[in-house]
């Protein structure tokens, strides 16, 4: 098994992700190569060190670029491999830097290796791993796997609104599955509350017989805009409004960031145009819209604001759904909606700064394809929607 420093932040939040990841890069036979590579071999694997520039030779320093605003473990983690690594090759490392459009920090990474080497040893050496609910499960291909194991065991992991001090009150009552929580449903609401208790119970129930369960019925929904945003987050860069109009996908494209207000501008401008609501999945697209009128001085309406729909808020109150989270990849793929790109919302931020540093415009392109694909899959799920409301 080949494990890349890249490999690294995926272990230390979910191994198990980590692991059918790497399979399944093996299984396709991605090879990493790359003129920064340095390997050595430990625990019955080849761990394999990418650093993004050697900045000098003699003394080696190498840099690992991020996109976040601060520091945390697995940054040290993953420099502690990247060391660990060109070291056990025979080479002496001077420095590490770890760098960001926020900060440029010279890592001490010694004191880290003995806990990435535990944690990688237990990685290499066991195959078998707890599904975790972590952030990463919103944009995991994996997913569904997971969930597969989670409904078989009937586990509280995977309920939608059950999480950290939730889960602990209902297990410390005994409610530890998925039946538990039908069968002591008056525990349950008053714990919870009437309305919480009854979503959870409907859910619950959604998981258990694998079909969507109407919570309560949709309102009349008119046809309307799909609006879908790509921000370059290190530069806070708001590069690309992506509109579904009638079944055709209009893509606004800022080419550079003093562009960035124009693009804006004509957005507003075309949404202005038509009385219709503009659907979108999650808060996201509302929010940079308020940022960016604040930012460029566009006097926007509360009535403007008012024909903003969330699509995800609509299915959190109005129907349980047996899918592992309700992220938009996960609900459309559960209707059975594909994209056409391995991209995501985290991916799209590396493959947007590859753009930039090489301007291949087939990186641009399949940026584009990811973006209409988003905005067909809000329309998508929009309708598979207003089909269950019927």
């Amino acid at each position: 098994m080949v494990i890349s420093s890249k490999d690294v932040k995926t272990i230390y939040f979910c191994p198990k992700k980590a692991k059918f990841e790497i399979r399944y890069r093996e299984k396709n036979k991605k090879i990493l190569l790359s003129v920064a590579n340095y390997q050595t071999d430990a625990f019955g694997c080849t761990l394999v060190a990418e650093v993004d520039e050697i900045v000098s030779e003699s003394p080696l320093v190498v840099k690992i670029l991020k996109t976040g605003k601060k520091l945390s473990e697995y940054h040290m983690l993953e420099s502690a491999f990247v060391g660990y690594v060109i070291e056990s090759t025979g080479k002496k490392l001077d420095t590490i830097i770890i760098e960001s459009p926020y900060y440029s920090v010279s890592v001490n990474w010694k004191p880290y290796v003995s806990k990435m080497l535990s944690m990688i040893g237990s990685f290499c050496e066991t195959d078998e791993f707890r599904v975790m609910k972590t952030h990463l499960c919103r944009t995991c291909s994996f997913s569904s796997e997971c969930f597969k194991e989670i409904v078989s065991s009937e586990s509280l992991t995977f309920l939608h609104g059950v999480k950290g001090k939730t889960l602990e009150k209902l297990n410390s009552y005994g409610i530890n599955t998925l039946k538990d929580v039908i069968n002591m449903s008056p525990i349950v609401e008053q714990l919870l509350g009437k309305e919480k208790a009854k979503r959870l119970l409907v859910q619950a129930q959604s998981i258990l017989e694998n079909r969507p369960i109407l919570i309560k019925p949709l309102s009349k929904i008119s046809e309307g805009l799909y609006l879908d945003i790509e921000s370059y987050t290190p530069i806070n860069f708001d590069y690309l409004f992506g509109i579904l109009d009638d079944g055709v996908y209009i893509p606004f494209l800022a080419s550079d960031p003093s562009s960035e207000s124009n693009v804006f501008k004509e957005v507003v401008n075309y949404i202005s145009k038509t009385n219709k609501p503009v659907y979108h999945f999650h808060n996201y697209e509302i929010n940079r819209f308020k940022k960016l009128a604040r930012r460029y001085n566009v006097e926007l309406s509360k009535n403007f604001f008012n024909r903003f729909i969330d699509v995800y808020k609509l299915y959190v109150d109005h129907v349980a759904l047996p899918v592992p989270s309700y992220s938009l990849k996960s609900i459309a793929r559960y209707f059975g909606f594909n994209w056409r790109t391995q991209l995501n919302g985290q991916l799209v931020v590396h493959s947007y700064a590859e753009y930039l540093a090489t301007g291949d415009e087939r990186i641009l392109h399949e940026i584009l394809t990811y973006n209409e694909d988003d905005v067909r899959a809000t329309e998508f799920i929009l309708k598979k929607l207003i089909e269950i409301s019927l």
